[in-house]
């Protein structure tokens, strides 16, 4: 089957040239372009560009009582995060110098009085920067740290580049595909120094890796040989870091590990600070407890001869009343002795007898009473 006249076969000629030559497809002789060629062309040559943070969309619902934007935690730590991916946190340990001394030719932010925000726009700066760790600046020093969605400023993030040696590596596997699937347990690889790369170096290979500073770092990694006829075989290489930054676990803070950590030191002075004041507490607590002792021992001496006083003072009334009891007894015992002497004596009537003497009146007494008369 012949193509109509001309008409161009598929794939030798680009779509343009249909609408530039004589006739097309639709059966278009002339060499004007119509409308519809027009409009067909436009939507060929005008279609929507969207860039990867126009496909992220929040959803708006309450939470909690009150508005909220949630976002997907993929987009949020995948394409919102590369709006950032060679951002770099700069954090003086004091406070940081005038923003003016420390700019240049890249950008700079200012987070607060110890962080500032250094903003590239291409990998190599960002890698030739970042690499560095600590950049010394009008004396003082800024530690350097790859920005993350995470980023607190109150903390330090804890990953850091370090360069990871590996001696004695084959020098068949001294290349980037290999090495990147050895170090691959230690850390995130981002690449190997210039002597590795120009394989002028064979007895060692060097990268450098992100590692997790929160992670015990292994010192060897078993490389094994799989085959179908032979058993598993391999052998172990070893791991050997360069100038890993110390990372306290307590402050989560970089240049310094637990064990020299100022705030734990603050906390361990004001215990043993505490310490001493609990056991001078208990000293005087002590003293106090052996003069209230010895106070406990005077009272309950002093009580003991009380209670031995009053003990004998009872036993002497005790004795003073069986003695007055006994005394009441022979009384009332005396009594009774009397009342049954009286008692008889009532009974007996003794008989008085008449005195034999006979007196006589005086003579005197008798002339008185017959004057009287």
């Amino acid at each position: 089957m012949e193509l109509p006249d001309g008409a161009s076969p598929v794939g030798i000629q680009p779509q343009a040239t249909l609408h530039n030559g004589a006739s097309s497809s639709m059966g278009v002789t002339t060499g004007k372009q119509t409308f519809a060629t027009t409009v067909s062309m436009a939507n060929q040559t005008s279609k929507t560009v969207r860039y990867p943070r126009e496909l992220v969309i929040a959803k708006i619902t309450p939470h909690n009582g009150i508005p909220a934007v949630i976002f997907k935690a993929t987009d949020y730590y995948g394409t919102m995060a590369d709006e950032c991916k060679f951002t770099i946190v700069g954090r003086f340990l004091k406070r940081r110098p005038q923003i003016d001394r420390i700019r240049g030719s890249v950008k700079i932010g200012v987070y607060d009085n110890h962080n500032v925000f250094l903003d590239f726009t291409n990998e190599d700066d960002f890698n030739m920067v970042w690499y560095r760790r600590v950049i010394e600046m009008e004396g003082l020093q800024m530690w350097l740290q790859k920005w993350t969605p995470d980023f607190k400023p109150e903390e330090d993030i804890p990953v850091a580049p370090v360069w990871v040696l590996l001696p004695g590596l084959p020098f068949h596997m001294h290349t980037w595909h290999y090495i990147k699937q050895i170090v691959s347990s230690v850390g995130t690889p981002l690449g190997m120094d210039g002597v590795t790369n120009g394989r002028t170096q064979p007895s060692m290979a060097k990268v450098r890796v992100v590692v997790d500073l929160l992670k015990p770092q292994p010192n060897t990694v078993w490389v094994g040989l799989e085959d179908d006829k032979c058993p598993l075989r391999g052998f172990n290489q070893k791991l050997e870091y360069e100038n890993i930054p110390k990372y306290c676990k307590h402050c989560r803070k970089m240049g310094h590990n637990v064990m020299n950590c100022w705030i734990l030191e603050k906390i361990r002075s004001n215990d043993k600070k505490g310490s001493v004041l609990k056991e001078n507490q208990a000293d005087v607590y002590l003293e106090n407890s052996e003069e209230d002792t010895s106070k406990v021992e005077i009272v309950q001496e002093e009580q003991k001869n009380s209670d031995e006083g009053d003990a004998s003072k009872v036993e002497i009334t005790r004795e003073e009343q069986k003695n007055f009891d006994e005394e009441q007894t022979l009384a009332e015992k005396l009594g009774e002795i009397k009342s049954k002497i009286r008692s008889t004596k009532k009974k007996k009537k003794v008989p008085k007898k008449r005195s034999k003497v006979m007196f006589k009146p005086a003579i005197s007494s008798i002339k008185r009473s017959r004057r009287n008369c």
